[in-house]
């Protein structure tokens, strides 16, 4: 969900708007912690106590499990990266804090956050003599430091290159390996496989840092960018980071598996959640709590793209073929350069229902998958193309975020309503919004929905996107007929005024490279749409005022050019170009000097016909 609705944006535009700042997202404080650990929460004493999980007779594991039943945990104390997206930020915006926080609920738990980097001595300071949390998420399942849940998922590391690069590498030994732009993280089974084939010379080398959540830009999900951004021509990369960025950054970039390119490095890891070896019935509670909510945790992990190996004793059993016996007969090459079809057969499907599963559960898998076929098939079983699933969302706002048309047109035959919100007021024109799906905004406009239906919060759609940087979804909006002087939340921002804090990106951008349009084209589509160029805020800010507290002087000069009057004053009694010389903004100074030379009269300034 936008940072804006769900991540405090909003108030971050409300002091961006005082003008004595940039936006700059408010800062996270730590989760409240505690003293009691889980292993100290009421009804956690038995025969097992004091024990290893490997000590345990089977009387004592069983009673283990009776007692996982009916235990209470007042807190869960989670060790997490502060900044390691997309699997943990201090904002709980990775899908680990996303997998923690159902969990956490189920339990009736509440969460407690130990921010750190996750580097050199995690385990013994997590568990050991620093005692510093109960859990760390993601870890593999047979890591003999730890007791861990069932398995959660298995995932792969994979390489990762432009579409249009078409590379098509099968294998480790392709020659090409050792020539293209080869980027690896420092500490990765990938770069020992690479180095055991022979790629060394032409291999860059991303290292290890403690600072990433300060420095975003060292966060090791970035060489999957440098791939977009030209500057590599492959990264070998950790599978959920460039899914990632392919989902939910819409990077136009194919992900080859790299699990069955060697007999000797494994590549593909099943991960659960892990806790000192003592923690046995917290083990069996989450185990308990896992299983409930298995379609929870899989719909996050899709969300998230989420690359899920073939796994039989994991909770997720997971689609891409696995080094063992167990083999998809379509490869995931075929789907790379289009939203990605998971197959399943009919017959797994059938298995899965005959076993309890719900037609509605594995209909909402289906769609999240993009699998037609499938979800074709569930509907014949009765599946409601109308149910939300247990995020809220309904099938059509899933499909409508991965920009699946195919998908929405089967659902929309099927009787789906365009215009249903989720759980939170959301309808599939905000979701495809959110994921910058301009075809499948045009697809919603097309039949019946509304443009101008915001959120719950006031923000319009077309506020929503410009402020996300979902440009070609907002010139889709306006394209549409999005209402251009529409006011948003409290603040009262028009269109404009949001775009005016946007800088132009620079020209090999992930933002740029990604998109057809920036927030100068939104800007001049806005004005083409007849935008009120002086509309003022609440706080009587203009969207030239905006534009020169961001020191962005292209924009000034658009909207001076387009008859922006640059000699009102806000409720502050301050100019554009007192805003400028307040924030020491020297582009925006010199703009407004040279566009509106000092000692220009209010009167004298002519303002152009809209």
């Amino acid at each position: 969900m936008s940072r804006m609705l769900r991540s405090g944006r909003g108030a971050t535009l409300a002091a961006a708007l005082s003008l004595t700042s940039l936006f700059v997202p408010p800062a996270f404080a730590d989760a409240p912690t505690t003293a009691d650990s889980a292993a100290n929460n009421a009804g956690l004493q038995g025969p097992w106590a004091g024990k290893d999980f490997d000590e345990l007779d089977q009387a004592e594991i069983d009673a283990a499990k009776k007692a996982a039943l009916t235990a209470h945990f007042n807190t869960l104390r989670v060790c997490a990266d502060p900044g390691n997206m997309p699997l943990s930020n201090r904002a709980l915006q990775g899908y680990q804090n996303k997998i923690i926080a159902v969990l956490a609920k189920a339990m009736g738990a509440t969460l407690s956050y130990y921010w750190r980097a996750y580097t050199g001595g995690l385990v013994e300071q997590a568990f050991g003599t620093a005692d510093e949390c109960d859990l760390l998420m993601d870890m593999p399942v047979e890591d003999d430091d730890i007791l861990s849940t069932i398995p959660i998922y298995r995932t792969t590391y994979v390489l990762v290159w432009r579409n249009d690069e078409n590379l098509a590498i099968k294998s480790l030994d392709d020659p090409r390996l050792k020539h293209l732009r080869l980027g690896v993280f420092q500490i990765s089974a990938l770069r020992q496989a690479l180095s055991n084939h022979g790629v060394l010379s032409n291999v860059r080398v991303w290292p290890t840092a403690s600072d990433t959540e300060w420095v975003t830009a060292h966060q090791p999900w970035r060489q999957v960018e440098q791939v977009v951004d030209g500057q590599l021509d492959v990264a070998a990369a950790w599978g959920p980071m460039a899914g990632w960025v392919r989902t939910m950054k819409g990077a136009p970039i194919t992900l080859q598996p790299t699990n069955l390119m060697d007999d000797t490095i494994p590549m593909e890891f099943s991960l659960g959640i892990g806790m000192p070896k003592q923690a046995v019935v917290l083990k069996f509670a989450l185990d308990d709590a896992l299983k409930a909510h298995r379609a929870e945790i899989e719909s996050i992990l899709r969300q998230y793209g989420v690359p899920l190996v073939k796994c039989p004793d994991c909770l997720i059993a997971g689609d891409l073929p696995a080094h063992g016996s167990y083999m998809l007969h379509t490869s995931v090459a075929d789907t790379e350069s289009k939203p990605q079809h998971w197959t399943v057969s009919r017959s797994q499907v059938d298995k899965w229902l005959a076993e309890g599963s719900s037609v509605n559960q594995e209909f909402d898998d289906a769609v999240l998958a993009n699998d037609i076929d499938r979800a074709a098939y569930l509907l014949g079983k009765g599946a409601d193309v109308g149910k939300s699933d247990n995020q809220g969302m309904s099938p059509l706002a899933s499909a409508a975020g991965t920009g699946c048309l195919e998908m929405m047109r089967l659902l929309v035959a099927h009787g789906a309503k365009v215009g249903q919100p989720d759980g939170e007021g959301l309808t599939p024109l905000m979701a495809a919004v959110q994921r910058n799906q301009a075809a499948a905004i045009d697809f919603l406009v097309a039949h019946g929905a509304s443009v101008d239906e915001g959120a719950p919060s006031g923000f319009t759609p077309l506020s929503l996107a410009i402020e996300e940087e979902q440009f070609d979804a907002a010139y889709a909006l306006i394209k549409a007929g999005a209402n251009v002087n529409a006011p948003a939340s409290v603040h009262r921002l028009t269109p404009l005024m949001v775009v005016a804090s946007e800088l132009p990106p620079e020209a090999d951008s992930m933002v740029r490279i990604l998109q057809k349009h920036g927030p100068m084209e939104i800007a001049r589509a806005l004005l083409a749409r007849k935008a009120r160029l002086d509309a003022t805020d609440a706080d009587g800010v203009t969207a030239l005022m905006i534009a020169a507290a961001h020191d962005n002087p292209q924009m000034i000069a658009l909207l001076i050019q387009g008859g922006a009057n640059p000699h009102l004053k806000s409720a502050t009694g301050e100019t554009a170009r007192d805003i400028a010389v307040k924030n020491d903004n020297l582009d925006a100074i010199r703009i407004l000097e040279l566009l509106v030379p000092p000692g220009t009269a209010a009167h004298g300034f002519q303002k152009q016909p809209e």
